[in-house]
């Protein structure tokens, strides 16, 4: 038993292990990580079986693995993030994917399997049944890590997670009434619909009911985001188990109870605890598409692993995959059209539409109701190796070319939440950079104290607000202060924050002149200036890192990110430095938390990165000067750009020291200005070398 134990023990660490390495290659060869899994685990699998081994008889997915252990944590992990506003816009052609089209496509591919297969119109139903549902486990994880637009993954994301209450309820229909006299087909149909709505609304009742009672221990226990963390993952679990024993939707019952909870629990809790169960649910996510994407691998490779099963299987998809691809297509190219010739919202383009037609991936939940057909039900087999066989093709197939497809039909993802949803804006003028700066941080620790969670939204000072449901956009650019919300009430809110703010930092300045005006702390400043004044023959110790293949001297950028693009591209074509695009985007970090600009027309942006031995040192000159939010407003001209090892602690700072000290020397800048060329500059600045050591 103990060695039994210890042999399950050690399979879990290693699916972990192969999960974590795959995930760092595959993102860095930018191939999809989940359908990386199935690869990897439809090769451990054939491996297996030739070899013999144990995991091929054990590892398989079962319907209770799926729906019972990594379903729900994917399901609410998907609903804490949901986004409510974009979710509601775009109900009405969700719904209508997910309920009419599962039906007509449901209808299209028994129909024509029944005439074309050997299976029977029962079976061939059955079938159309179970895969014309998209599966929430595979669209949900492919669309995160493409990542879709907001709404064009709002879409898939709703189809796939409400079209799994449809297939379920239509399947067992179908299973049940097999065989059964047709005559009574007007009573079977109001069974149905009926059947439907208790699955679907009560599931969603269930679930609210759970969320909502879970919520009042994040109320109760603002500070606790131990308890709140655990409370949420048995929210997950009882929402969906509930649900299963009552013979409702756990889909639609844990979806509901992860929206209760981002509604009344993670609003009203801190911002770090926000932040700390965002981090949990992304690591249990991870760990359950993990293991739900190797298993179908290794349970893929086990169907497949036979040569006559797979014969007839190759035969039996040549007629599935066209078949189902155009139910697909006539759905997507019907009703979606239908809606946008009726909608008074924005309308669904054609490029949304052939993204979501190949976009529509097969997965785990197929797999469920498969596994779950009873083996004496006529052409079984051919079923479960239809459907074994198509999800293959969606995942290997068409998960692996979204991106590429994406990109021709130009579709990118939003960069800020605004870019999708209407917002109204608030505008400020701030007089210089800095003080910019300073506000616009101090803006977002206000909204952290009163418990948002701020995250950055792909641009420089740009920050995304959210509490709960509750989204306020902060951006600082060319010396504007700009507040957004989504509804009136919001973006007043965030006008008092900036009114509050910029009163707390007046009496702040009013405070730092009566310290400036004090006669100990002058005499203590001047004898410090006095001491640190540069003589004009102390010379610079800057030889060791100086180089003329550094030395830029003919900068023209008119904007901050734009130079430094160019003193990293100098240090690149140089060969200092191999990855350029991680410099550029450490230093530009850097550059909007503060500006590096000091006085009299010297910057030194500078950053630290993990690839690089010792320190790099590239110095640019702009002859015309440029504004980069210097000290003393003046424009900078002589740029220092230093990238230093991560793993070094001190020498940058001294290096960083002697830059800033032996500039002030202004005939040295003067001769730096009108040197001709980089060596020139070079021999300028090496005359006296010194000694800091990398």
């Amino acid at each position: 038993m103990e060695n039994e134990l210890a042999y399950y023990i050690f399979l879990i660490l290693g699916f972990l292990s192969v999960a974590g390495l795959s995930s760092v290659l595959f993102r860095k060869i930018r191939f999809p990580y989940t359908i990386g899994l199935v690869i990897i685990g439809f090769a451990s699998g054939i491996l297996a079986h030739q070899m013999d081994l144990r995991l091929a008889e054990e590892m398989h997915l079962t319907p209770d693995i799926i729906l019972l252990l990594i379903l729900p944590s994917l399901i609410f992990d998907a609903a804490l993030h949901l986004d409510l506003k974009a979710f509601r816009r775009n109900l009405v052609p969700i719904l209508l994917l997910a309920v009419m089209g599962l039906l007509v496509s449901t209808g299209i591919i028994g129909t024509v399997l029944s005439g074309f297969t050997a299976l029977g119109l029962s079976s061939a139903l059955l079938f159309g049944a179970l895969i014309s549902a998209t599966d929430p486990v595979a669209v949900i994880a492919l669309f995160n890590e493409v990542g879709a637009p907001r709404r064009l993954g709002t879409l898939l994301d709703g189809e796939s997670i409400f079209n799994d209450a449809t297939a379920i309820v239509l399947f067992t229909i179908i299973l049940t009434s097999a065989g059964q006299d047709y005559a009574s087909a007007g009573g079977l149909l109001l069974q149905s619909l009926l059947s439907f709505i208790w699955v679907l609304f009560g599931g969603l009742f269930i679930g609210s009911v759970v969320g909502a009672a879970g919520s009042l221990v994040f109320r109760l226990q603002k500070e606790n985001s131990i308890l709140q963390i655990l409370s949420s993952l048995i929210l997950a679990y009882v929402s969906f188990i509930t649900a299963d024993l009552l013979g409702v939707s756990g889909v639609m019952s844990t979806l509901a109870s992860g929206i209760a909870v981002s509604l009344w629990g993670t609003s009203v809790i801190k911002h770090e605890n926000n932040h700390t169960l965002e981090q949990f649910w992304q690591f249990f996510s991870f760990v359950a598409n993990s293991f739900v994407f190797l298993l179908l691998g290794l349970t893929e490779a086990s169907s497949f692993s036979n040569p006559d099963y797979l014969r007839r299987s190759l035969r039996a998809l040549l007629i599935v995959i066209p078949v189902v691809l155009f139910a697909r297509a006539v759905v997507i190219y019907l009703l979606i059209p239908v809606y946008n010739r009726f909608t008074h919202e924005k309308k669904i383009p054609m490029s949304f539409q052939t993204v979501i037609f190949w976009g529509g991936l097969r997965g785990a939940v197929p797999v469920a109701l498969v596994l779950a057909i009873p083996r004496d039900f006529p052409g079984r087999e051919i079923i479960v190796l239809a459907t074994l066989g198509f999800i293959l093709f969606t995942l290997l197939v068409q998960g692996t070319t979204i991106k590429m497809l994406m990109d021709r039909l130009g579709i990118k993802p939003e960069v800020s939440y605004f870019d999708y949803h209407y917002g109204l804006s608030y505008s400020l003028d701030i007089p210089t950079g800095p003080l910019l700066e300073l506000i616009t941080l101090r803006i977002i620790d206000e909204f952290k104290e009163e418990g948002f969670y701020a995250g950055g939204e792909g641009r420089p000072g740009s920050y995304l607000l959210n509490r709960g449901q509750k989204f306020i956009a902060v951006a600082a650019k060319e010396r504007c202060l700009k507040i957004t919300a989504s509804d009136p009430v919001d973006l007043a809110y965030g006008k008092q924050i900036i009114y509050e703010t910029v009163a707390d930092l007046d009496q702040a300045v009013e405070s730092i002149q009566d310290m400036v005006r004090s006669p100990d702390l002058s005499a203590i400043v001047r004898k410090g200036i006095e001491a640190e004044k540069p003589s004009d023959n102390s010379g610079l110790k800057l030889a060791p890192y100086l180089n003329p293949q550094l030395i830029n001297t003919g900068l023209k950028s008119t904007d901050k990110e734009g130079l430094i693009r160019e003193l990293v591209a100098t240090a690149v074509n140089s060969g200092a430095v191999s990855d350029g695009d991680a410099v550029l985007s450490a230093v530009l970090e850097r550059e909007n938390s503060i500006s590096t600009a000091l006085e009299n027309g010297i910057a030194i942006p500078h950053a630290k990165i993990d690839d690089i031995q010792r320190i790099v040192l590239v110095l640019g000159v702009h002859q015309e000067g440029m504004d980069f939010d210097s000290l003393d407003g003046k424009p900078s001209q002589i740029f220092f750009l230093v990238i230093s090892p991560k793993s070094q602690v001190g020498p940058h700072i001294q290096l960083l020291t002697e830059i800033s000290r032996k500039m002030g020397n202004e005939s040295l800048r003067e001769a730096v200005l009108k040197a001709d060329s980089p060596e020139e500059v070079n021999t300028i600045l090496s005359r006296q070398p010194g000694s800091i050591q990398s």
